[in-house]
């Protein structure tokens, strides 16, 4: 089987990492042959040039859809692709206006990440339930749901969860490298996010519980809260962290490459968002057995069972968010049984090992 995975995105989202993540675990089967295509000058583009991996490119200027387009039908006549995977709305695009060109053998994929709501038109429909598109596979059931609307035929939904490299994160030292750089006491509890600085991470919500947390902690508990990340909200951020008095306890470090070694200096990971998919950080600290705090966003219940494996409140409410974080910093017991039953159920569940072979035993059937 010959599968051609395109991207439209120049940065590098949670979608690319993805795509390129499954790519790496699946070169080891010689059933299965994969082709990239991605725009030129990309982050993705960059790396398999940095790592030895040869991919497609394209001119992602002027009439893009058109030169994107264009090489899907090259790369789909030359190296007789079978299956089309796209991991984004504008490469779908691309690939159904291919498929005119195309011998009507070929089908497609559409992987789905986020679970912000598809609006219910008539191009929409049209557009998802097209007869060619044989799965849409989501990170999540909550991302899945948001195709319930959208097309008829159920049967073509499935959900592949994501995973991380579990030992990559399992038994990191703290090595206090935020509180050298940032020049804090010993004691001062780290609550912290990882995460872009966008509308969706919300991050507004995060520097108000900060806010109600350093009101309510008790007097010999110091904290300082870290937003690992970067993004087009930053100034209005800063702003806002001005506004309320909060400079010498918020601290944005922008993107850093070395969350496996910052995550255990955190006591809480503290998650604010509005919308998402089912974010690999979760995972991340799970692995890290970092206790994890969080708003009920797109997929995250499904493995934050509250009290169980971390703590979950409704969107933006900060009141819930600041008590359970107090609540696990007082707690210690209970911030270590969470962790032990989080660890438990990303080690099982949520591995590379388990998404390559789910990845695997799919495209099998896909085969068959």
């Amino acid at each position: 089987m010959k599968i051609l995975n395109i991207t439209t995105i120049r940065e590098w989202r949670g979608g690319d990492n993805q795509m390129y993540t499954i790519f790496k675990l699946l070169q080891e089967k010689k059933d299965l042959k994969q082709f990239i295509l991605c725009p030129e000058n990309s982050v993705l583009a960059e790396k398999c040039k940095t790592e030895g991996i040869a991919c497609y490119t394209y001119d992602r200027t002027m009439f893009k859809l058109v030169h994107a387009t264009q090489k899907i039908i090259q790369i789909c006549k030359t190296d007789k692709i079978d299956i089309i995977h796209v991991h984004d709305s504008s490469a779908l695009n691309a690939a159904l206006l291919s498929l005119l060109f195309l011998p009507k053998s070929i089908q497609i994929l559409l992987s789905r990440k986020r679970n912000n709501p598809i609006k219910e038109k008539f191009l929409n429909k049209f557009k998802y339930s097209h007869p060619r598109i044989i799965k849409i596979i989501s990170v999540s059931k909550a991302v899945e749901a948001i195709f319930n609307n959208i097309i008829a035929d159920k049967q073509k939904l499935v959900t592949i969860y994501d995973a991380i490299d579990v030992n990559n994160f399992t038994g990191k030292n703290n090595k206090n490298l935020l509180h050298k750089e940032y020049n804090l006491n010993a004691n001062t509890k780290i609550i912290g996010n990882i995460a872009g600085l966008t509308e969706q991470k919300d991050i507004f919500t995060f520097i108000d519980t900060a806010k109600k947390i350093i009101e309510n902690k008790p007097d010999d508990l110091s904290a300082a809260f870290f937003v690992i990340g970067d993004g087009n909200l930053k100034s209005e951020l800063l702003e806002y962290i001005k506004l309320q008095k909060l400079e010498n306890f918020i601290f944005f470090t922008g993107f850093r490459n070395d969350v496996a070694e910052l995550l255990p200096e955190f006591d809480v990971l503290l998650m604010t968002s509005v919308s998402e998919g089912l974010p690999l950080t979760i995972y991340e600290a799970f692995a890290s057995k970092i206790p994890v705090v969080t708003t009920n966003a797109g997929g995250i219940a499904e493995v934050v069972i509250e009290g169980k494996t971390g703590f979950i409140t409704n969107l933006r409410d900060s009141v819930s968010l600041s008590e359970k974080v107090l609540y696990i910093l007082k707690n210690k017991e209970i911030a270590e049984k969470i962790t032990l039953n989080a660890f438990e159920i990303v080690k099982k569940n949520h591995d590379l090992e388990v998404m390559k072979e789910n990845y695997y035993k799919f495209y099998k059937t896909l085969a068959k």
